[in-house]
Order: structure tokens, then sequence, then C-alpha cells
């Protein structure tokens, strides 16, 4: 059955259709322009208009055809991550819909199926990946070799964690929380056997790895293309869950005697390292993304060159934030190279080769300066109130930088 041969009283399966599809992109991390763009492109290809409204809780749709018009709204929308097998597979289905191939009885029973089953790659693989992607972001703030290899095992704990929590349908915040304070707590304790060594840079790649980057990269494009509402909810979510995962860091720290300080020494380290413990850790948020094995390789360069290109620029003496911007960029432009080279979404590659620049760790000592600010009052030092404000600054320009930089490599082409 092709477009041009449905019957009009379909609207209503149509409807149901292509709002379902709209979610689930969502969900999976698909920006707002994208949603819009896409549902307008599924519904014209099966013979109706279709008006898309998208707010933070749900989706508003109306679809219409020379006889009748209908409007829809929505199912809750649980949370927007990331999840780019899911997402390839969807925009599958939706290609074999409009194409007559498929009814849409038999893409319910396949969209089913595709939300019930389970990721690409091995819980014990994608436990292993973070691993190396917490000890890689140790490498990378300068941390020496117990540090890494404390940081691996408290990825490994921190994924098994966040799949336990995941599994029993916890809040997506109360989750984050008590996977960073479980893990770095961990972490610390582990690092106590060794004489000398703080385990301050442990803790900060325990949240590091669980800072929700997509959301927040997501929230400024969406921004930046008009979406108001849903890129404010992302954004607005995605500070409390940071925040949320530095107060858990700052217990866990203080309970081993060792509070996170406002700032921290970071170590410079070869450039050759700089490339490849950047690309490594991309490997780990490839696997957490569900990206298709024969992508993390692309990941791995994406990730790679462009935090490389910004330490070089920061060792030339470019502004941090306007380093990133540019590193971004440099990503995006990636990206989009080998989305064309392996036929899939240009931000499957471009999100796991920026995540690693998002400022958690800023973000968790601005959070650890509010706190003692908090406790001192009035006593607190200009220099402890300067420092929590330029932290706190720091953070959000760095994360403008990464989401404007994307951005930017997009002008002109379509864009998940």
């Amino acid at each position: 059955m092709t477009a041009e041969t449905r019957p009009p009283a379909d609207i209503d399966g149509i409807g149901h259709f292509v709002l379902r599809t709209g979610r689930l992109l969502l969900v999976y991390g698909a920006s707002a322009e994208h949603v819009r763009r896409r549902v307008e492109e599924i519904a014209a290809g099966l013979g109706v208009g279709a008006e898309l409204f998208i707010n933070g809780e749900r989706l508003l749709l109306s679809v219409s055809s020379s006889e009748t018009y209908r409007t829809r709204i929505g199912r809750p929308i649980a949370g927007m991550g990331i999840d780019v097998g899911r997402f390839d597979a969807l925009e599958k289905i939706a290609a074999e819909v409009t194409a007559g191939r498929i009814d849409f009885a038999e893409a319910d029973r396949r969209i089913d199926a595709l939300e019930q089953s389970a990721g690409l790659h091995p819980g014990w693989l994608v436990a292993l990946a973070v691993g190396g992607t917490a000890a890689s972001l140790v490498r990378l703030f300068g941390g020496d070799w117990p540090v890494v290899a404390a940081a691996f095992a408290t990825g490994v704990l921190n994924t098994t964690f966040r799949r336990y929590f995941a599994g029993r349908h916890a809040h997506p915040v109360v989750a984050a929380f008590a996977t960073a304070f479980l893990s770095g707590l961990a972490g610390a304790l582990m690092l106590r056997a060794v004489p000398d060594v703080s385990p301050i840079m442990c803790l900060v790649a325990a949240g590091m790895i669980l800072v929700p980057g997509v959301p927040l990269i997501n929230g400024v494009g969406d921004l930046a293309a008009g979406h108001t509402g849903v890129g404010l909810f992302r954004l607005v979510t995605a500070t409390v869950t940071v925040l949320a995962i530095g107060f858990a860091l700052i217990l866990a720290a203080m309970a081993v005697g060792d509070p996170l300080p406002v700032e921290i020494a970071s170590l410079s380290i070869p450039l050759w390292q700089d490339f490849a413990f950047a690309g490594l850790a991309s490997v780990g948020y490839a696997m957490l993304f569900n990206v298709p094995g024969r992508a993390v390789l692309a990941c791995v360069l994406c990730g790679g060159v462009s935090h490389g290109v910004r330490t070089i620029l920061l060792g030339a003496g470019l502004d941090l934030a306007l380093g990133t911007l540019v590193a971004a960029f440099v990503a995006g432009l990636l990206a989009r190279l080998s989305g064309r080279w392996l036929a899939m979404p240009w931000t499957t590659f471009a999100f796991a080769g920026t995540v690693a620049m998002i400022p958690g760790s800023f973000a968790f000592r601005a959070a650890a300066g509010g706190l003692h600010i908090m406790a001192e009052g009035a006593r607190a030092s200009p220099a402890l109130v300067a420092e929590t404000l330029s932290l706190v600054i720091t953070t959000v320009f760095l994360t403008v930088s990464v989401g404007v930089g994307l951005v930017l490599s997009s002008l002109g082409r379509k864009q998940m």
C-alpha cells in the first residue's frame, strides 16, 4: 500500500504512528528540530500534513488531509538520553512504512520489540569500556597510574550500579546521586591503601562519566533552533542531575576524610597521550550510547582528534572557551564525514567525540565551593567566592561552546 492509495480513514493510524515515532526519536537523542522535521517528512510521505508542538513533557500533533484532521497528545516523555542503535532501527522502520512495505500494525509490533530489546553490546563489555573511559579521563587530568587503575575499577562499578538502578526504574536524578556516591566512595577507599595519593581525581572521574552531556549539548542546540521549551527542560534537568552528582561526590569525599576541593591541580601529559586517552575515553561513551560496532572506531577518531586540537590550541595561548568551541566544530566536521561514510546519523560520532569536553569537573568543584560558602556564610573569603563564581561561569561557557561548535558545523545541512 503506497501513500497515494492509502484510504483517508487511515488518518488515525497515521497520527498514531507519526506521534509515536516522534516521541521515541526525542527519547533516543534527537534534537527537537530534527524531530519536527522528521515528523513532517514522514507524514508527507504518508499523504497528510502535520504540525508538531514539543515541550519537555509531551508532544502535541495535528495531522490533516483534504477530508479531515486529527489532533493527538503523546504519552509522557520518560527521559531524553541517547540510544543510537534504537534511533537507527526506528528510522529504518519509518522508511519501510512510508515506502508502503509494512503496515501500521507491523510497524507497531516492530517498535514494541525495539523498545523491549537489549542493547547491542553485552553488559560486561560496556562496564569494561566505561571503566576505560574513567581511567582515560583521570590520565587526561594528569593523574598518576595508581589513580588511573582505581578509576578503572570505579568506572566498572559505576556502570554496574547504573544498570542496577535503571533495571528498577529508579528516578534518574536519584539513580545518578546513588551511583556517584557508591562508586566514588568505593574508588576513594581503594586509594586509601596507596600512601600519599589523593582520591580527588578518581572521584571526579566517577562523576564525569555520569554527566548528562547529550541533554546539555542538545539543550543548547534546541535553544539555538528556537525550541525554547524543550531546550530549557533539557538544560534544567541536566543541571539538577549534575548538582546531584556533585553533592554525592562531596559526601563520598567527606566520608573518607578528604573533602572535595574547589581547586584541583591538573598536570600536563605528552600530546600523543592526550590524543590516545581522549580517543579511548570515547569508547565507553560509544558503548553507553549503544553505538553499532562498525562506528566505534570513528567515535574514537572524533574524540581523540577534537580533544587533541583543543590541547594544541590551549598550548598556543587560545582561551579555554574559544579553544573548546573550535574543537567542537572540528568534532562536528569529522562526525559529518563519518556519518556519510558509514550511512549513520552524524550525532552518533559528534556526541561521543565531545562529551569528554563537557566541564563536569568544573561543575562539581563549583558545587563544592557553594557548600563551603553556605557553611561559612559571611565569613567566606573573597577568594573562595571569586573562585566559585569563576567555576560557575566557566561551566556555562564551556557547555555553550560545545553546543555552539556543533551547531556551527551543521549550518546549511540537515542535522539530527
